[in-house]
């Protein structure tokens, strides 16, 4: 599986290269998010695309016509992995072509797990001061999770870090358990 993924983020890495070159980056990230919500929405179309059912000149007129509005460099990369089979794997691809232009700009997603939904002002705070740490502008994705009881965990460029109740009273657990009286 590792080699499917390093073989689409080639791929995504590549079409954003060209689109760079072309100027055309951002209106094609438009393009991008487009087609992830359409085959996000429908799985079965890239199954389609890779059915030996069908023909090569049939799955690649499926794209023509399903996706004639997209940016043909877009068009062309769905197609080519269409070609070799690998249409199952164009979120990845995707993906990676989001990821590349988000590292370009300076943008930088937090995943924020906390025992209750923050608000916009703790998010704003929040945004405010991982920006003035990290020198990138920052997107917030909060998620909750009742099981932490207090806190946040934070997860970004690689690292977690874990500020919950629940992991200052697990370390508290483990270090009385280690206790010798």
């Amino acid at each position: 599986m590792t080699d499917v993924n390093s073989g689409m983020n080639a791929y995504g890495e590549a079409l954003f290269s060209l689109t760079e070159e072309l100027g055309s980056t951002e209106s094609v990230l438009g393009d991008v998010r487009t087609l992830s919500e359409v085959v996000s929405a429908n799985p079965d179309y890239l199954k389609l695309l890779d059915s030996p059912a069908l023909s090569r000149e049939e799955r690649l007129g499926l794209i023509d016509r399903s996706f004639s509005s997209l940016d043909k460099n877009l068009v062309n990369t769905a197609k080519l992995l269409c070609e070799k089979r690998l249409s199952y794997a164009l979120p990845k691809a995707l993906d990676a072509y989001v990821k590349e232009y988000e590292s370009s700009r300076g943008i930088e997603r937090v995943e924020v797990i906390s025992a209750v939904p923050l608000s916009p002002s703790q998010c704003a705070r929040l945004k405010a001061k991982l920006e003035g740490i990290t020198k990138k502008q920052i997107i917030i994705s909060n998620t909750h999770d009742p099981s932490l009881l207090g806190g946040i965990k934070l997860r970004y460029m690689g690292v977690q870090l874990d500020g919950t109740v629940r992991s200052k009273l697990d370390g508290f657990e483990k270090r009385l358990s280690e206790l010798v009286i």
